[in-house]
């Protein structure tokens, strides 16, 4: 890591993790207004893997708007404080071994610096339309905070939410922890309330993306993967903490019993999710820092595939450990959206190993629709390797595992509802003939290799 690395650890929330962005160049301010209409969408796609933007002036609204957070994929290594191969493995052990938050009192938390109880507590953030068929302007960033009834523990999750009013929004509850703590209020005829959380670092982010358990809190969780404690609060009238320094916390609840139209909307799989009936949220009240900075997520961007990708990383991790492969590495690709395509290395595989592995894939992850297992000679995050193995290593007759009609992801476009088919490929050498030079990689001695590059003169122009 970089000396600036530091300056992360000593704020631990958005504005720690912009200033060190800014110090490294890897963040690029747009003065100019642009237009929420598919401008700011536009401008994050072109900068999509490259930079993060600050748009200072978006049209119609007070507040500015940060994308792109998370540009690279090695920039949760520095924000974990881990090696990039350590990544998957430390977040993880966040979700094996939470840390308890610090509570701070109201008065000192950043967010609670200003309260809010306007007509309209929606109409001056700067939340975008990002695709031209989208059914309206959309949240995309927003950590819905609610708690579970079952055991008292806070639950976060990142739902798209569509605005439909000065105080409403329409919310997409796909199968999940969230979907069943609000059916189970719904049962009681009781409204959820909720904290939509906007304007938090990136392990604030990724920790909402945990395993539905209802044993885990996921504030807890975040706070592991934090360098200190997380700083939450209770602001009044909600019944969970919040993250103390987010940017803003808008309070409301979840109706029960009501429903209304939301969608379409461009979704992860880089086609546009369908619309239908969908809960609703009522808004009574907004907290936020007095200069806040709101934030959004670009669908289908490669933010969005990390953010849900690497705690799903975590879990293949653990269900092939159970399933006793030995495992060295795994990737959910983006080709894949994160979600779809995986890469799974192993360690001198026995036969029979790699569908093995393929299989407890499926099972732990049922979005995911094709798996290609290699050796651990090959890096599963150069897509050229992975695709030297399946060049070199991989027979269609022999190594091609293919299951029909089984349980797969909702937003497949390419699926039958939730009925998909799904695909293996052994792409590992045959455990007889691991050693033959036919199926070795070729390898350099490196030597004084890099005594010699220093020394390498600059091509002349």
């Amino acid at each position: 890591m970089s000396d600036h690395d530091e300056a992360w650890p000593k704020a631990a929330d958005l504005r720690g993790w912009m200033t060190l962005l800014e110090q490294r160049g890897e963040l690029r301010r747009l003065r100019a207004r642009v237009d929420p209409d598919q401008e700011v969408a536009a401008v994050l796609e072109r900068c999509d893997g490259d930079s993060a933007v600050l748009f200072e002036d978006v049209a119609g609204a007070r507040f500015p708007l940060l994308g792109n957070t998370v540009a690279v994929r090695r920039h949760f290594a520095e924000l974990l404080q881990c090696e990039p191969g350590e990544v998957v493995r430390r977040i993880g052990a966040a979700v094996a071994a939470p840390v308890p938050c610090h509570e701070l009192p109201l008065d000192q938390a950043p967010v609670a610096a200003v309260e809010e109880d306007a007509a309209d507590l929606l109409g001056d953030l700067p939340i975008p339309v990002q695709h031209e068929r989208d059914g309206g302007r959309y949240v995309t960033s927003a950590l819905v905070t609610v708690q579970d009834p079952r055991t008292g523990r806070t639950n976060l999750s990142i739902n798209r939410l569509q605005v439909s009013g000065p105080r409403e929004l329409r919310a997409l509850l796909l199968p999940g922890r969230l979907a069943a703590i609000f059916a189970e209020h719904e049962r009681r005829g009781e409204d959820l309330p909720v904290a939509l959380c906007l304007g938090v670092d990136p392990a604030l982010t990724l920790a909402s993306q945990a395993p539905a358990d209802a044993d885990l809190d996921d504030l807890e969780m975040a706070s592991a993967l934090h360098p200190r404690p997380l700083d939450v609060v209770r602001l009044p009238g909600h019944p969970t903490p919040v993250p103390a320094r987010a940017e803003m916390v808008l309070l409301g609840r979840l109706l029960a019993g009501r429903r209304a139209e939301e969608g379409p909307f461009g979704e992860y799989p880089r086609t546009y999710g369908p619309g239908g009936p969908a809960p609703v949220i009522e808004l009574t009240r907004r907290w936020r820092r007095t200069d806040a900075v709101a934030q959004t997520i670009l669908s289908g961007g490669r933010e969005h595939f990390w953010v849900g990708g690497l705690p799903r990383e975590a879990r293949l991790l653990k269900a092939l450990a159970a399933a006793g492969a030995a495992v060295t590495a795994v990737r959910l690709t983006e080709a894949g959206s994160c979600r779809l395509h995986a890469v799974v290395s192993l360690r001198n595989p026995p036969p029979g190993a790699a569908h093995h592995a393929a299989m407890a894939v499926f099972a732990a992850l049922a979005p995911v629709k094709l798996v290609v297992v290699v050796d651990d000679d090959v890096d599963v995050f150069d897509d050229e390797m992975v695709g030297w193995a399946v060049a070199t290593r991989f027979q269609a007759d022999r190594d091609l595992l293919v299951v029909p009609r089984t349980r797969g992801g909702g937003l497949d476009p390419s699926a039958d509802g939730h009925v998909t088919a799904k695909m293996a490929l052994d792409a590992t050498a045959p455990a007889d003939r691991r050693d033959e030079h036919a199926l070795m990689r070729p390898r350099v001695d490196p030597g004084r290799l890099r005594t010699l590059l220093d020394q390498l003169e600059s091509p002349r122009g």
